[in-house]
């Protein structure tokens, strides 16, 4: 009967233990967007090589609406991690834009810039449309209601005194790039590069990207600190010059309760270059990504601790 007593005490003892260590591993929801957008992709792509090569951090891809979804739901609580616009992270400071009138975003912490894209308004050869200027009175595609997009160029032509001046139109990417080589509209405006609607202009019909003068940049970033700038490269496309072009960052942040060890360690493990090449091959935008903690710190929010910790080892921190 004593024996039958210490051998359920023993069972009972590892009943207690078991579920101690299955504690130990830690949980991250990491938001990134719907199928079918680019922060989709980069999460499940990076959560699943993350869960693999570190098992002692369990990733999970939630799935939202995107970045201002995923800052509202880091600030909630509600997430560990997101992919979220410098933008967003920077509105949340105040808070103004969509987060005006809730919580500001002081949790937000930074793990890496993932990538960046530039805004810039295109026309047809031929259109008489040389600078920003020219766009008073014009018809311009704006972007998909809601989107990105508009938010950017929104902001760009608000900037530049130009907002009021135009006759604007929400459309999708595709029909934006008909509409304008059919002489429905006399520009678009896009957030990203390179888009298959300004890539097949460019390959037909031609296609030209008015460029910013030295004072409208220097208003844009003034503005909005959360663009930079840039230049997208001749090789984007055809017929296409380089030419200089605000980019908005976009950044992997987390919830200030994600431990430094877990940043420190998933960092450690993404920089590696065959995991690097991993990551892009799942998304090429994962390519782009850097420390960048010099821009990410100006937007009001420190680093995470982790992040700094790993840069620092690294030689990579800039301040």
């Amino acid at each position: 009967m004593r024996l039958l007593t210490l051998i359920s005490a023993a069972l009972f003892g590892l009943a207690l233990i078991q579920p101690a260590a299955a504690q130990e591993k830690e949980n991250i929801a990491w938001g990134g967007s719907n199928p079918g957008g680019v922060m989709y992709y980069m999460v499940g792509t990076a959560g699943t090589i993350i869960s693999e090569k570190l098992p002692q951090y369990n990733i999970t891809q939630i799935t939202t609406g995107g970045s201002t979804e995923n800052a509202k739901r880091i600030i909630k609580g509600e997430l560990d991690m997101g992919i979220v616009y410098g933008a967003h992270v920077f509105m949340s400071q105040k808070p103004e834009g969509p987060f005006e009138g809730g919580a500001k975003g002081t949790m937000f912490r930074g793990v890496a810039k993932a990538y960046k894209g530039p805004t810039y308004f295109v026309t047809l050869p031929g259109s008489g449309i040389t600078k920003i200027s020219d766009l008073d009175g014009k018809k311009v595609a704006l972007g998909p209601p809601g989107s990105g997009t508009v938010f950017n160029c929104s902001n760009i032509m608000r900037a530049t005194g130009m907002l009021d001046k135009l006759k604007p139109s929400m459309m999708t990417f595709a029909d934006a790039g008909r509409a304008l080589g059919n002489g429905q509209i006399d520009a678009l405006c896009q957030s990203s590069a390179p888009a298959a609607a300004v890539k097949e202009l460019a390959e037909t019909k031609g296609a030209v990207v008015i460029p910013y003068t030295a004072d409208e940049m220097k208003a844009i970033t003034g503005t909005y600190p959360f663009y930079n700038a840039g230049t997208m490269p001749s090789t984007t496309y055809k017929g296409v010059p380089d030419v200089d072009l605000p980019y908005l960052t976009v950044y992997w942040v987390a919830h200030e309760r994600v431990s430094a060890k877990a940043v420190e360690d998933i960092l450690d493990l993404v920089y590696q270059p065959d995991i690097k090449k991993q990551l892009a091959a799942g998304h090429k935008a994962w390519g782009q990504m850097e420390p960048d903690t010099k821009n990410f710190v100006a937007l009001g929010v420190p680093m995470h601790p982790g992040a700094e910790a790993y840069y620092k080892k690294k030689g990579l921190w800039q301040e």
